[in-house]
């Protein structure tokens, strides 16, 4: 019954949360807008907006709760470290199909990433 519960806790929330543009932020999820807890998310890479810093991707875990809505937006910042084989590279190098785990937090309504850990590159 637990399990049910934080189930429709989590699709009101996450209703509530997708704006009219049909781009949701995470940040709306994954806690209040001042927290500063961390939170995960696996999910594919759509598409990089390098001017607006955005990530959008299709969200496949949050917080280990399946979700397979797409249109959702990841954030990051100069702070952001993205990790490949134990390589470093910047949040640009993303490609669309690449598989990532995200460490990240909730920044003013926003989903901000700390650390995207590519866990499928889509070219190999």
């Amino acid at each position: 019954m637990r399990k049910l519960s934080l189930l429709t806790v989590f699709l009101v929330i996450f209703a509530a949360g997708c704006g009219s543009s049909g781009i949701g932020d995470l940040g709306g999820i994954l806690g209040s807008p001042s927290s500063t807890q961390s939170s995960d998310v696996r999910a594919t890479v759509n598409f990089v907006d390098t001017s607006a810093q955005r990530i959008d991707v299709n969200a496949n875990y949050i917080n280990n709760l399946k979700n397979t809505q797409s249109g959702q937006s990841i954030y990051y910042d100069s702070r952001t470290r993205v990790v490949y084989n134990n390589q470093q590279f910047r949040p640009e190098d993303l490609e669309r199909g690449d598989e990532i785990s995200v460490v990240g937090y909730n920044n003013s309504g926003r989903y901000v990433a700390d650390t995207i850990t590519v866990t499928r590159n889509v070219r190999q």
